[in-house]
């Protein structure tokens, strides 16, 4: 998802990745799966397939791991301030880690062309010292959108195919 706004002089582009499920969606789905795994496994061991039951356990563990770091992943954020002498980047995923900062008039928004119809294209801020990728995490219309967002706060597109339109 990208979000623009301005805020006095400066431009806010807030990029987030899709969110289908909340966090309390997930931790229902990870019960209602559990549930069903553990009566199935208890079903079985009561038959004498006792067996069963550490597998079972195994494999809501999994389960639950791998929800949970998909839905924690979902949170992740990078927040870019352009502003009339610096860009600026923050990440991070409930609040900001780490943080970047491009002098204005280097910077410049470097696209990288799809490589197949299949991938995404590639955003990098390059001001001559220091590359960063941004929306990595964004699907191929979202990275359109941070495209044309960047552009229109007042960043230079520079195309690898400059050949090509």
């Amino acid at each position: 998802m990208v979000t623009c706004r301005q805020q006095g002089l400066d431009t806010l582009i807030t990029l987030e990745p899709n969110r289908s499920a909340t966090r309390q969606q997930t931790l229902l789905f990870v019960l209602l799966v559990s549930a069903v795994t553990l009566s199935v496994a208890l079903f079985w061991a009561f038959f004498g397939a006792w067996l069963v039951l550490p597998f079972a356990g195994l494999e809501i563990a999994v389960l639950t791991y791998v929800a949970l770091r998909v839905s924690r992943s979902t949170y992740r954020m990078q927040v870019i301030r352009v502003g009339l002498d610096a860009v600026e980047v923050e990440e991070g995923e409930f609040f900001p880690v780490r943080k970047w900062r491009f002098l204005r008039p280097n910077t410049h928004v470097n696209v990288l062309a799809a490589r197949t119809p299949m991938d995404s294209i590639g955003l990098h801020l390059q001001d001559g010292l220091q590359s960063l990728e941004v929306g990595a995490f964004l699907n191929q219309g979202d990275r359109l959108k941070a495209r044309d967002a960047l552009q229109a706060s007042g960043l230079m597109l520079c195309n690898e195919h400059w050949w090509r339109s």
